[in-house]
């Protein structure tokens, strides 16, 4: 009884771990959006189409959270 408690447990703590991971990334994905649009319009005064700044923010955002995900298995 008592390893049928620590499995639900751990599916418990491994839900909320992955909707925390989610959230955070959709809000580094805002984050990054928000700092691209910003510089393109600062830097060469035009507004980028949203098309190209999701895209762009995408990239950037998929690539910090893999390189953060490697960083940490190397270690």
């Amino acid at each position: 009884m008592d390893s049928a408690l620590d499995g639900v447990k751990n599916i418990f703590i491994t839900v909320v771990v992955s909707v925390l991971l989610i959230l955070l990334s959709i809000l580094y994905f805002g984050i990054t959006l928000w700092i691209i649009k910003w510089s393109s319009s600062f830097f060469f005064g035009g507004e980028l189409e949203a098309n190209w700044a999701v895209f762009s923010a995408a990239i950037m955002a998929t690539g910090g959270i893999l390189a953060g995900a490697l960083e940490s298995k190397r270690k």
